[in-house]
């Protein structure tokens, strides 16, 4: 249960874009990040000016840093003929290292960036005081439907997270439920998932549309059967391990924060 969207790069190609190795941009473009990049309903547009020959191709590389020790990963966020990227990647709060290189992967700069503090979701009458959160820990086997199969367990221990990982057998996560009273209308959020080890490797789950229905009476329940799958899977892939500890959920709509929860991996 991998996320497509996200490609991590080999070893070899992040010393590159680290500067580790000593590649230089090509002298006939030169290209500077702006100052801030611009975050806005959940999405984040990273720019940058250029002077000289224009690239025929640019590529962004996105990294956390300043959030414990936890290595992260670097992500690959595409690559583009334009003068700007936009990515779900990034949460309020965070602070990210951008690089840009031109289609050789020649760097051609790098900038640090902390985002804002999200405002306090708040829609008409609907507040994040009114969506209540549940997290139950489950386990589904290998190939299984998520509907079907994601069944609930006692507790979520490191070592057989670990363990189904290796070879393949199963995955662990957590049923994240969203609750929240009638409502007049319907709408739609951009809703935004990310999870937190204890020591700070952050990864977006979900980054996506979410419909709530018009609700006349009662409430409206809506869920992920097995949220987090994907983050244990990358987090064991880039520390080699899965840390037992607290973890953190931090949800957002329209890029607004709604509620940070918590769980524990024994």
């Amino acid at each position: 249960m991998k996320k497509n969207a996200k490609i991590l790069l080999l070893t070899a190609l992040a010393a590159l874009v680290l500067g580790l190795c000593c590649v230089s941009a090509s002298a006939e473009t030169s290209a500077t990040l702006s100052p801030s990049i611009r975050y806005d309903t959940g999405v984040t547009t990273i720019s940058w000016d250029v002077s000289g020959t224009d690239a025929s191709t640019y590529r962004v590389f996105l990294q956390v840093i300043n959030n414990g020790p936890a290595e992260q990963s670097l992500w690959n966020l595409g690559e583009t003929s334009t003068h700007s990227m936009r990515t779900t990647e990034c949460i309020p709060g965070k602070s990210y290292r951008v690089t840009l290189t031109d289609g050789s992967y020649s760097i051609l700069d790098s900038r640090d960036y902390t985002l804002s503090e999200a405002p306090i979701f708040e829609d008409g009458k609907l507040k994040n005081t009114s969506v209540k959160i549940s997290i139950e820990p489950r386990r589904m086997k290998s190939g299984g439907n998520a509907q079907k199969d994601a069944k609930k367990v006692n507790s979520l221990k490191a070592s057989e997270i670990m363990a189904a990982l290796s070879d393949g057998s199963a995955y662990y996560g957590i049923r994240y439920q969203m609750r929240m009273p009638q409502l007049a209308k319907g709408r739609s959020f951009f809703v935004t998932l990310a999870f937190e080890s204890p020591d700070g490797y952050l990864y977006v789950e979900q980054a996506t549309d979410v419909s709530f229905d018009r609700v006349s009476n009662g409430y409206q329940t809506l869920w992920w059967n097995i949220a987090g799958a994907s983050f244990f899977d990358r987090l064991n892939h880039t520390a080699g391990e899965i840390p037992a500890g607290t973890y953190t959920v931090y949800l957002f709509w329209d890029g607004m924060w709604v509620n940070t929860s918590t769980f524990r991996v024994q």
